[in-house]
């Protein structure tokens, strides 16, 4: 699979994660890593987890996340 956004510019760049939110393949120049927290029903206890995941986002999705 090969990077959405770097096929626009007609570039084959080998895409290393999916987005989260699209789908779109992204490459390293493309990708953003971005924290999740995970949520655990535990009663009346802590119900995020202590680490958060990780989550791959685009260019596009990221802005669009951060309202830019």
């Amino acid at each position: 699979m090969n990077c959405f956004d770097c096929q626009g510019l007609d570039i084959a760049t080998a895409a290393v994660a999916v987005c989260r939110i699209c789908g779109a393949g992204v490459c390293h120049r493309h990708a953003h890593a971005q924290p999740q927290v995970l949520h655990q029903l535990a009663g009346t206890g802590l119900a995020t987890r202590p680490r958060a995941a990780r989550r791959m986002l685009c260019d596009t999705c990221t802005a669009a996340e951060s309202g830019g």
